[in-house]
């Protein structure tokens, strides 16, 4: 509760979301929702947001309103129009850096106005003298929220819906009895690639304790599953499974299958994000990025960054350590 008085209605105002921002931004949709549980929630962006389409399902719950292509920093122009949205928020939230379009997002009837866009300098409450911008976006984001309640935001509380049939299919795919693990070799860049046969070597690993790897691999990573298959013949690659998912790649399915694993190595890559997203237990490794500005927001996770082994290249993290991390991200929580 602000000291204004409480919060029933909230806008969120964003740039708009492709599907990789819109997996990224879900632990603040989460946090979101559990800081401010009885409010009416409002997302508004000029542009698309996958939340009114693609995963729609995942945030049906998180958020009440969505707004994409709203007339709200579109253009400078509007500043000679009258505002189109009517509504009074009791809260907006501003999670982009433009000036302009800040400016644009302040004209929005509200109580309190939130943002961290040149340095706060348009936001009605401000950080404390000597506060550290975190490199971290969503924690950004976050403690934003922080200001407005006082209180530390319960990020993970509430856990994402899934739809139903996603799950099922997962659930006949991968069904109860053997301990799946998930590894993702992918990634966008192949700078952020750790070698494929470092993962496979955790793989034999896990499979000589009598676990099941399962290998998340999307179209560019399928032509290596002749080789991984041959290293592993008991590894299981369920999103080549067209005859059960189709052909069309759904960010929804790799959750669902997620939820299915008792742990997954990754690269940083939007793989990673979503199996966090799914509260899978995750070991993630960094090359050229960083876990403190990339690292997915999630219960159980273990970060692992080149530059501890002196170099920025994946190559130089060694698979002892990688083994080790895996092992401990495997043990039940305390």
């Amino acid at each position: 509760m602000s000291e204004r008085g409480p919060i029933e209605s909230v806008a969120i105002y964003s740039g708009g979301e492709i599907i990789g921002d819109g997996v990224y931004k879900l632990p603040f949709l989460r946090a979101l929702r559990a800081g401010f549980p009885g409010a009416h929630i409002s997302w508004i962006c000029p542009g698309p947001t996958v939340y009114q389409d693609r995963i729609a399902p995942l945030v049906s719950d998180l958020l009440d309103d969505i707004r994409p292509h709203a007339d709200i920093g579109k253009q400078m122009t509007e500043f000679l129009r009258p505002v189109s949205i009517k509504t009074r928020f009791d809260l907006v939230l501003d999670t982009q850096q433009v000036v302009w379009r800040t400016l644009c997002a302040r004209r929005l009837r509200h109580g309190v106005f939130i943002s961290g866009c040149a340095d706060f300098l348009f936001s009605d409450i401000k950080p404390p003298r000597g506060h550290q911008r975190p490199a971290h976006i969503l924690k950004r984001f976050i403690g934003m929220m922080e200001m407005v309640t006082g209180q530390p935001a319960p990020a993970l509380e509430r856990d994402l819906t899934l739809p139903a049939a996603l799950t099922a299919k997962a659930e006949a795919q991968l069904p109860d009895g053997p301990e799946y693990i998930g590894f993702a070799p992918g990634a966008g860049q192949a700078v952020k690639r750790w070698p494929l046969e470092r993962f496979i070597e955790i793989a034999r690993r896990q499979a000589a304790l009598g676990r099941v790897p399962v290998f998340i691999l999307g179209p560019v990573e399928a032509a290596e599953m002749p080789a991984i298959r041959d290293a592993i013949p008991t590894a299981l690659f369920p999103e080549q499974d067209t005859a059960l998912w189709g052909d069309q790649f759904d960010p929804m399915r790799t959750m669902a299958i997620g939820r299915r694993l008792a742990g997954a190595l990754s690269n940083d890559s939007g793989v990673s994000h979503m199996l966090a997203a799914a509260d899978t237990p995750i070991v993630v490794l960094y090359g050229p990025t960083s876990a403190d500005k990339f690292g997915p927001i999630t219960r159980r996770a273990r970060f692992i960054e080149a530059s501890h082994f002196g170099a920025a290249e994946m190559a130089a993290i060694p698979v002892e350590p990688v083994a080790q991390a895996m092992e401990e991200l495997l043990r039940p929580a305390a």
